[in-house]
């Protein structure tokens, strides 16, 4: 009997293999030959493409007044207001409400062009709005100038972002505008509302002003901040009453972020703000703007100049006054600490242009070019160190420190904000030099001109950083606990 062993079947599974290969081989020359004539009648692929350049062209050339867009970078960002007019000469005339750059984006005319990569993408060629929404956050927050054409949907366009994640693309969907479309846009209260950011902090970070919301019929208060460059807001706190040091204020919290646009004179939240306090539900979807000033209270004790202050009404709520406001709710745990001092690098104290009090010609380069770092000591208990101090580490280069410092009057945490007011002892763990107590008096007196600081929580992984920020001189110290 004969016998088929594993040579056998080794060579029998090749045959098959190769016979498939050889079928499949003839069948696909069959379906070829079969279709030849039939791709022989289409056209070449270089004039399909070129047809259907043409053809977004003529489309986004189209409408009479141009498109309109609600641009919504992300699903969780605000909304811009923009019209487009395309050009026959691949110019576009972009208007917008973004107040940024001094309104540079207001009206602004850019080349775009049509390509074809990955399918047909429309590409803003320079700079403008939709570049500079890009660079937010370091190129993250989710714009992008370099939209992939989708579908037409009636007389709709309906593109995505590029760069947008298959599991969070958003619509950019152009609609024909009107000839009236233009009375929409509300850039007066975009550039109204970035006055506030002027008396922001703003060292190492995007100004996102805080503001106070008082509700004079109902007298409760809203806190929060507002994004700009990202048209959102971000409701902290709702209390009775204006202050929120009087002992009376009785509040809720609240953990309410929004995107908002503006438009037809109003902000208009996209998620309404609702909550109840006292036992009465309230809502704010949308403030009816009405005069701006600068007539509001000012948030330096003894600063002459008053700060911004925008009027309006809101709906089941009657006035508003919105002032500005340095109440942050994660800076009140800025709070005594027995054990150690807070401290930091002598680079993270900023002046009011953002520029570090080490760098040369400043005056902690002038008056200590030694200074390592920076000390706050806040109910320290020790039995030979200052238990409420401000100072200096000073270094001799050759890895030995001292510490000086001037002792401030016992205070604590009042919402966010600290008294520091200073008394005439000093605490130096080794032997100042001549002119070193005047001349950290005078550097003192500077950082905590008119006695009063704000602290914020500044968000680094694996740290508790705060902010100290001084409303009257728009000083800047970061501190580490």
């Amino acid at each position: 009997m004969r016998r088929y062993g594993k040579p056998y079947r080794q060579n029998y599974n090749r045959m098959k293999k190769n016979h498939w290969h050889i079928s499949f081989f003839f069948l696909f020359l069959l379906v070829f030959s079969c279709d030849d004539e039939k791709v022989g009648k289409l056209p070449p692929v270089e004039e399909r493409v070129n047809d259907a350049v043409t053809s977004l062209k003529n489309e986004l050339t189209g409408p009479a007044n141009g498109w309109k867009l609600e641009y919504q970078p992300t699903n969780a960002s605000g909304v811009f207001f923009v019209l487009l007019e395309f050009t026959d000469d691949e110019v576009v005339r972009i208007q917008s409400d973004l107040a940024d750059n001094a309104g540079e984006f207001f009206d602004q005319t850019i080349p775009w062009r049509i390509d074809n990569a990955m399918g047909l993408e429309l590409i803003f060629e320079t700079y403008g709005i939709f570049h500079y929404l890009f660079e937010q956050d370091g190129a993250t927050f989710g714009a992008e100038f370099e939209w992939s054409f989708m579908s037409k949907d009636g007389e709709d366009l309906i593109f995505k972002s590029i760069s947008d994640f298959a599991n969070d693309q958003t619509n950019i969907i152009l609609k024909p505008a009107s000839s009236g479309d233009e009375n929409l846009f509300a850039r007066d209260i975009a550039r109204n509302l970035d006055e506030f950011s002027t008396i922001s902090p703003k060292a190492l970070e995007s100004p996102k002003p805080k503001q106070q919301l008082y509700f004079e019929d109902a007298d409760i208060s809203i806190f929060w901040s507002l994004d700009p460059a990202k048209r959102m807001v971000e409701s902290t706190l709702a209390g009775t009453g204006q202050d929120f040091d009087d002992p009376d204020f009785a509040a809720t919290l609240l953990n309410h972020i929004s995107g908002y646009k503006l438009q037809n004179g109003s902000m208009i939240l996209l998620e309404p703000l609702e909550f109840v306090l006292n036992n009465r539900a309230y809502s704010v979807n949308e403030i009816s703007f009405s005069e701006f000033s600068n007539n509001g209270p000012s948030l330096c004790s003894f600063f002459t100049n008053n700060g911004p202050l925008y009027e309006g009404q809101v709906n089941g709520l009657g006035k508003v006054a919105m002032i500005a406001s340095l109440f942050d709710l994660e800076g009140t745990a800025f709070q005594p600490i027995a054990e150690f001092p807070y401290s930091v690098n002598a680079f993270f104290i900023f002046d009011e242009t953002v520029t570090s009090l080490t760098e040369e010609g400043k005056i902690l380069a002038e008056k200590f070019p030694n200074a390592a770092g920076f000390v706050f000591y806040y109910g320290f208990e020790s039995d030979n160190q200052p238990a409420n101090a401000v100072g200096l580490i000073l270094s001799d280069g050759e890895g030995n420190s001292e510490i000086y410092a001037r002792e401030f009057l016992p205070t604590t945490t009042v919402g966010n904000k600290i008294n520091v007011v200073f008394t005439d002892s000093y605490y130096h763990s080794g032997t100042p030099a001549p002119g070193d107590e005047a001349n950290l008096a005078e550097i003192t007196d500077l950082l905590f001109e008119g006695g009063d600081v704000y602290a914020s929580d500044f968000p680094v992984e694996g740290l508790m950083v705060f902010k100290l920020f001084n409303p009257c001189n728009l000083y800047e110290i970061f501190l580490v606990q």
